[in-house]
């Protein structure tokens, strides 16, 4: 049995009162007569009666799929037929065309199934906090972030990691809440310590002159010295006695190359030690001398001390190649291991130079260099002669604090992002200057770290319920009656509402004196105690208890969390627990207006983010790294901004109450300079994303024009047809491909052929089990193949065939201009890549649809079935009424009898 099919029915089975009560209430699902009459021409002769081969049935299948059973017999069927196992060698082949017909309706027949026999009937099961959920409900009592991402993961294929079924609890995981309950404790004390200190650390970038200028002086020396040693080795060369050594080495893997002499020279007869020129040791002396007299690194460093305004500031260089290179690739900023955990601001002041095209106006800020992943990227619009102040918020943890190597960087975009676009960069600027080196685009003044002083500030709620106890070993032990409140209060606090019992209480005291007796500080045993509290059921679960296996509807601080949870992912604030204790929040007129408070309220930027991340399968853009030799343009930086567009976009249509199907095409695109850079779009500048109009016909515009989608439908190096047909289908068009069959045959024939994207996709639908879904997926997967697998607009490809041995096929690359044009199936044709998204977009209710179940699944942190269909039609009529505005689906959810319920 197809496995996911078998997780499904099993849990339908633990989950639901039966199948049969099922089948007498939910739409009926059944394999069409017209369909069957295929299996009774080809199958019914071998698979019928009490002998029936492999004692399996037909005759008496049932069309219509009402329990597990009758499913788990028609996926039998469906899996043999696409892996090619029946009709068996020497019995008639089913016409092609008609077994695609038939195995594209059974494949959607089993969809259809699988929903049915899974259906929760609007059943929410119990469920505790997810990962983003517990850190942001950390972040809310004790004002700390800590690293969840060691917790299980939240989430199934296909599902959000709100679904209570993928919300389970092991052993294992409650000690990893104690273990990060106390890490939270830990950092949430040491905040509270430092609360009152200010730092401030400023560096003058112009103290790189003088090294620059002092290291020219030990390259002419060390030149001086190399071109006197080398002159020596050339005469140990000459000596007759060393030919046969020389012709050994000319032998060698890099033939007859000057620096291979060098290496050896110690085989020679006659020449010197290079100790005596002033080389220091054995191993390297030879790579040294040579370096010395390398005729680009010299004129490097002299071309940089001839720049304006190093004395005033420093110019970012090229990556280095090698230590002897100027080294102001990377500016860092040291912070010293003394300094506390907190909010810190880091400022710097830049310039771009006249130097600065617009690929290389960005700077890029990050901590701890040797991880090469920046922070943030940002548009330098300073100039020599009114440069700019940029800066960027950083909050330094317990984390942060502990690595190896804390320090603040600035460097080009893209510029030490590998080996290979380092060498590659610093090889063009060298090809650009005459071959001294890159030009310098960008110059720094200065930069600077401030740490932000907490004391003014209101103090987390976890916190402030603590005052009364000392924090610290030097005040005094608090007494019985102390631990009690404070115990009380904290536990209040965590419970999001809920009264603790005292006896609960009680055993806290309890808990924390034995730590005492055993030996701990008091401070110790205090986060100890306080770590079982937020490692218990009442803070790691939504506490929505039910008596009775009939639905009964929240109650108001049930539904303040309910509600808090689904737009901002964390606890509910004080305005929303004031209307639930004065049970007013339910009332339509209220709640509608604490829903637009709530998105209005920065916090929803973890419901967009969330939310898009799932509802759109973004999980793909993790999966590979792209070919930098191959999409140099799309370097760390430039990912970092791709990916976040899609978040952006459908954050302003959230904030501003934008329309849903501008997701499908729209005349402007949500970016910001980076991204304008990238794709071509002119007088766009600075780093924040915003709202950009758009000349006709531009392919950018909605999902389908954003450069991380279509590195969604790739490898990192090549597209995918493939795999993007099937993503619009999912996401855009509500009408998703079946899953693929087990067995895929693979086209042997076809190794080591030149043959273009599309020849190689269309041979792969002679087969009726391939052909069935593809036949839907490749036209519009051909429709995008205008976009490269970075998302840039081509009107070429090529393809270079490979043998087995990973080598070029000679005469095995073609190249040919990409034909878009296609036919959606059963809907219209196109000519291009403007036309299929015409096409897209006409179909904005089923965009719309796939939209609202997501939503549905994402707030009640169930499944959506069939018992759902009027609570969909229901939203997306609202919805449509209003134009298909993004809060106008929020609202109608909230406002449902469902999301009131138990």
């Amino acid at each position: 049995m197809n496995k996911s099919l078998f997780a499904t029915l099993v849990f339908a089975v633990i989950g639901l009162p039966c199948a049969s009560l099922l089948a007498a209430e939910l739409p009926k699902v059944a394999v069409e007569n017209t369909q069957y009459a295929v299996l009774q021409k080809h199958c019914i002769l071998c698979h019928s009666g009490e002998d029936a081969e492999a004692a399996f049935r037909i005759d008496d299948l049932s069309l219509d799929i009402n329990d597990i059973e009758t499913a788990a017999r028609w996926q039998k069927v469906l899996n043999a037929l696409n892996s090619g196992e029946m009709p068996p060698e020497g019995e008639p082949e089913i016409d092609k065309a008609a077994k695609a017909n038939f195995l594209e309706h059974l494949a959607n027949t089993m969809v259809d199934a699988r929903r049915k026999l899974s259906d929760q009937k609007g059943e929410i099961i119990m469920r505790r906090l997810n990962r983003r959920e517990y850190g942001n409900t950390l972040r809310e009592l004790l004002g700390v972030d800590i690293n969840v991402n060691d917790l299980p993961s939240d989430k199934n294929t296909g599902s959000f990691d709100t679904v209570g079924s993928n919300l389970y609890m092991s052993s294992t995981q409650f000690e990893q809440y104690m273990a990060l309950g106390r890490e939270a404790l830990d950092e949430a004390f040491e905040w509270e310590a430092a609360s009152g200190v200010e730092k401030k650390l400023r560096f003058e970038t112009e103290e790189i002159t003088p090294k620059v200028s002092k290291f020219i002086e030990y390259q002419l020396d060390a030149r001086q010295r190399a071109e006197r040693w080398i002159e020596q080795v050339d005469k140990a060369v000459a000596n007759p006695d060393n030919a046969a050594i020389i012709e050994e080495i000319k032998a060698g893997p890099l033939g007859n190359h000057r620096d291979i002499l060098y290496r050896n020279w110690k085989k020679l007869e006659g020449a010197p030690a290079p100790e005596s020129f002033g080389f220091q040791t054995e191993e390297d002396n030879a790579d040294k001398a040579l370096a010395g007299s390398r005729p680009f690194h010299l004129p490097y460093h002299r071309y940089y001390m001839e720049q304006p305004a190093i004395e005033t500031g420093a110019y970012l260089a090229a990556p280095n190649e090698h230590p002897s290179k100027l080294d102001n690739a990377t500016i860092n900023l040291l912070v010293p291991f003394s300094w506390p955990v907190g909010e810190y601001v880091v400022r710097f002041r830049v310039a771009a130079t006249e130097h600065a095209t617009p690929d290389r106006s960005f700077l890029e800020f990050g901590i701890n260099p040797r991880a090469q992943q920046a922070i943030s990227v940002h548009h330098i619009t300073g100039t020599m002669d009114d440069p700019q102040v940029i800066e960027v918020p950083l909050t330094m943890t317990r984390s942060n604090k502990e690595r190896a190597n804390r320090s603040l960087f600035l460097r080009e975009k893209g510029s030490r992002d590998d080996w290979v676009q380092a060498t590659r960069i610093a090889r063009e600027g060298r090809d650009e200057n005459d071959g001294i080196g890159r030009k310098f685009a960008l110059w720094i003044d200065w930069m600077e770290i401030e740490r932000l002083p907490m004391a003014d500030q209101p103090k987390p709620p976890g916190i402030a319920v603590l005052q009364n106890i000392p924090f610290d070993d030097k005040s005094g032990e608090p007494n019985l009656a102390e631990l009690h409140a404070a115990f009380q209060q904290f536990a209040l606090e965590a419970f999001r509402g809920q009264e603790p019992s005292p006896k609960y209480i009680d055993d806290l005291v309890q808990v924390y004196q034995t730590y005492r007796k055993l030996g701990d500080k008091h401070s110790d045993a205090l986060k100890n105690t306080l770590a079982i509290i937020i490692s218990s059921p009442m803070f790691l679960y939504h506490f929505e208890p039910r008596d009775t296996d009939a639905p009964r509807t929240l109650t108001d601080r049930e539904f303040a969390n309910r509600l808090s949870y689904f737009l901002w992912s964390s606890p509910p604030d004080k305005e929303l627990q004031q209307l639930a204790e004065a049970g007013k929040l339910q009332e339509p007129e209220i709640l509608e207006q604490q829903v637009t408070r709530l998105l209005d309220d920065p916090r929803s930027e973890e419901f967009v983010d969330a939310f898009t991340y799932q509802w759109l399968t973004l999980e793909r853009l993790d999966f590979f790294q792209v070919n930098q030799e191959h999409h140099p343009r799309f370097d760390n930086s430039t990912r970092m901004n791709a990916c976040r567009e899609i978040y952006e976009t459908f954050g302003y249509l959230v904030q501003n109450n934008g329309q849903l199907p501008d997701l499908l095409q729209s005349d402007y695109a949500v970016i910001n300079g980076v991204l304008a850079n990238y794709y071509g779009i002119d007088d766009v500048t600075g780093d924040r994303f915003r709202p950009v109009p758009l000349p006709d016909g531009t392919p950018r515009g909605g999902l389908l024009g954003m450069a991380a989608v279509h590195l969604m439908g790739s490898n990192g190096d090549t597209t995918s047809p493939v795999e993007r047909g099937a993503w619009v289908l999912r996401k855009l068009l509500h009408d998703p491909p079946p899953p693929a069959p087990a067995n895929i045959p693979q086209l042997a024939r076809l190794a080591g052929k030149p043959l273009t994207t599309k020849q190689r996709l269309t041979a792969h639908q002679e087969e009726p089990q391939c052909a069935s879904c593809h036949r839907q997926i490749d036209p519009i997967g051909f429709g995008l193949e205008n976009f490269d697998a970075v998302g840039i607009w081509r009107t070429e490809d090529s393809y270079q065939a490979m043998d087995d041995n990973g080598k070029p096929v000679k005469d095995g690359k073609v190249t040919w201009e990409i034909d878009p044009a296609g036919k959606l199936h059963n809907g219209p044709a196109f000519q291009n890549f403007l036309e299929l998204r015409d096409a897209i977009a006409a179909k904005e209710d089923a965009f719309a649809r796939g939209f609202t179940e997501a939503l549905i699944q994402y707030a009640l942190g169930r499944p959506v079935g069939f018992t759902d269909e009027t609570l969909i039609e229901d939203i997306q009529n609202e919805a449509r009424s209003k134009d298909y505005t993004v809060r106008a689906f929020v609202h109608a959810l909230v406002q449902s009898k469902e999301f009131h319920s138990k």
